[in-house]
C-alpha cells in the first residue's frame, strides 16, 4: 500500500509541473503500480479493471464524432455568429452569457457534451472579440460542472446517486439546486472581476512565461525562409459535400444529437447501459454522414483524452482496491464522533480532496457507500449533498480533475491544429496550458464553492 501511494503522489506531482506530458505521466506509472500489484498479489487485474470506465469511453467517442460532425457542416459557426449578434460585440456580455448558457445547457444535457460543443465556440468568439481565452474557457468548464449536479439526469454522478440511493428529485431540488443556482450566479461576477483585476496584471508581470510560450508555438518561417515548413495541403471537396442536401448535412445530425441526449439522459433509470446507447449512436451517426465512416473515424479528435482519463481511473481503481482510499476517508469520519455538522463536513471535504486528485467518479465510487451507513445518522438524504457538493468543488479545481477538463484541454490543442491564428494570440491560448495562471482563476472559486457548500449544510440543519 505505502509503494502505491508514493508511486500516486510522485504522478500526481509530475502532472502538476507537466501538463503537456500528463498522459505519458499517468501510463507509466500505472504501469508500475500494475506490475508491482501482480509481482506482490497485492491485487488482481480483474479487481483493477472492475472500475474501467466504459461508458464514459464510449460515450466520448460518441461525443467526440457528433463534435467533429458539427465542426464539418459548419454549425460551431453558426452557434458563434449568434452569440454575436446577441451580443452586438460588446465583450462583457460574452463573459456573461457563455458560462450562463453552458449552465443551462449541462442542466438537459451531460456536461461532457457542453465542453466539446462549446471549446471551439468560446475560442472563435474570444478570437474575433480579441478577450482573454483562458477566463472564458475556465469559467465555462466550471459552469458546466455545476450544471451536472442540481438534477439526477445531469451528469454521470447525480445518476448513480438516483439509481444507488434514496436519493429523490425533490432532495434534487432542494439540497443541490438552490446552492447550484447561486454558485452559477457567483461565477458571473467572479469572471467579470478576475479579468480586470489580474488578466492584465499578468500580462506585465508574466513576460518570461509568455516569451516562453511564443518561442514554443510560434508560426514556422514565411516561404522564404530556409527552414520553412510548407503549410497541409486544403481539404479537397468531393461531390457528396457539395451536393449534400441540408437536411442531411444539418438538420439530421442535430435531431439524431437531440434524440442521443434524451436517450441517455432517461437510458440508466431503466438499467441500460449508456455505453449500448452510445454504441448505437455511432452507428447511426456513420451512417447518416456525407463524409466516409473511416474518414471521420480517424479524425475524431479525443484519443488523448480517452488514454488519459482511462489510465486515471484505473490508477484510482488500484488505490481503491488497496484500501488507500478507505483508510484515509474512514480516518477522517473518526474525528466526527457522530457529530452531525462534523460527519457532513468530513464528508464534503473527503470529496473535495478526492475528486481534486482522482476526478468524480472515484470520490463517488470511494464515498457512496461510507454515505449509505452514515445516513441514518445525519437524516434527510443530507449526507448525499455533502458528497456531490464536495465532488463539485474539487472537480473545479485542476485541469484534470473533471472529466470534462481533459477534452477540453485537447479541444484546444486541435483548434490550433485545423486554423489559422495569429502567433500572438496563440500564446494567449496557450495560457490555458499554463498551471500558474489556470489555478489563479480555477483554485479561487473553487475554495468559494466549497465554503458556501459548507455554508449551506450547516444552514439546512439548523433550518430543519
Amino acid at each position: 500500500m505505502t509503494f502505491a501511494i508514493i508511486v500516486a503522489l510522485i504522478v500526481y506531482i509530475a502532472m502538476i509541473f507537466s501538463i503537456k506530458y500528463r498522459t505519458a505521466i499517468t501510463s507509466i506509472g500505472l504501469g508500475v503500480i500494475l506490475i508491482y500489484g501482480t509481482v506482490t498479489n497485492t491485487f488482481t487485474l480483474s479487481d483493477v479493471l472492475s472500475n474501467f470506465p466504459i461508458e464514459i469511453i464510449t460515450l466520448i467517442l460518441a461525443l467526440g464524432l457528433f463534435s467533429k460532425t458539427f465542426e464539418n457542416n459548419s454549425f460551431f459557426k453558426y452557434i458563434g455568429d449568434k452569440f454575436l449578434s446577441i451580443s452586438k460585440g460588446k465583450k462583457t456580455l460574452i463573459y456573461i452569457l457563455l458560462p450562463l448558457v453552458m449552465y443551462f445547457t449541462s442542466l438537459f444535457m451531460n456536461n461532457l457534451s457542453v465542453v466539446l460543443l462549446f471549446t471551439f465556440i468560446c475560442l472563435e468568439l474570444s478570437i474575433k472579440l480579441e478577450l482573454s481565452p483562458l477566463p472564458i474557457l475556465v469559467s465555462g468548464l466550471i459552469a458546466s460542472n455545476i450544471g451536472g449536479c442540481p438534477l439526477p439526469w445531469a451528469d454521470i454522478p447525480a445518476v448513480i446517486l438516483t439509481l444507488y440511493s434514496g436519493f429523490s428529485l425533490m432532495d434534487f431540488l432542494t439540497k443541490l439546486f438552490i446552492p447550484c443556482s447561486l454558485l452559477a450566479g457567483l461565477l458571473i461576477p467572479y469572471t467579470l472581476w478576475w479579468v480586470k483585476k489580474y488578466d492584465k496584471k499578468n500580462d506585465i508581470m508574466n513576460i518570461s512565461d509568455d516569451a516562453y510560450l511564443k518561442n514554443k508555438f510560434t508560426d514556422p518561417p514565411p516561404p522564404h525562409h530556409p527552414n520553412h515548413i510548407p503549410p497541409p495541403t486544403p481539404p479537397i471537396l468531393h461531390d457528396r459535400h457539395i451536393n449534400a442536401s441540408k437536411f442531411k448535412k444539418i438538420y439530421c445530425p442535430i435531431i439524431l444529437f437531440i434524440s442521443f441526449i434524451i436517450a441517455i439522459c432517461i437510458a440508466p433509470f431503466y438499467s441500460i447501459s449508456i455505453s449500448f446507447i452510445s454504441i448505437i449512436y455511432i452507428g447511426l451517426l456513420l451512417l447518416i454522414t456525407i463524409d466516409k465512416p473511416d474518414n471521420i473515424l480517424n479524425t475524431v479528435p479525443v484519443l488523448d483524452s480517452l488514454v488519459f482519463i482511462s489510465t486515471l481511473f484505473i490508477l484510482s481503481s488500484v488505490l481503491e482496491k488497496s484500501g488507500v482510499l478507505d483508510s484515509i476517508v474512514k480516518y477522517i469520519i473518526s474525528f466526527t464522533s457522530d457529530n452531525v455538522f462534523l460527519i457532513l463536513l468530513a464528508v464534503l471535504f473527503s470529496a473535495f480532496i478526492i475528486a481534486t486528485f482522482l476526478s468524480a467518479g472515484p470520490a463517488a465510487a470511494t464515498l457512496l457507500p461510507i454515505c449509505l451507513q452514515l445516513n441514518p445518522i445525519v437524516g434527510s438524504n443530507l449526507v448525499y449533498a455533502a458528497l456531490v457538493l464536495g465532488i463539485l468543488a474539487g472537480s473545479s479545481m485542476l485541469p484534470w480533475s473533471a472529466t470534462g477538463g481533459p477534452i477540453m484541454l485537447s479541444e484546444v490543442g486541435r483548434y490550433q491544429n485545423d486554423h489559422i491564428i495569429e502567433s500572438n494570440y496563440k500564446v494567449k491560448i496557450n495560457q490555458v496550458y499554463n498551471l500558474k495562471k489556470y489555478i489563479s482563476f480555477s483554485i479561487p472559486f473553487s475554495l468559494i464553492i466549497l465554503s458556501i457548500s459548507a455554508l449551506f449544510l450547516i444552514s439546512y440543519v439548523f433550518i430543519f
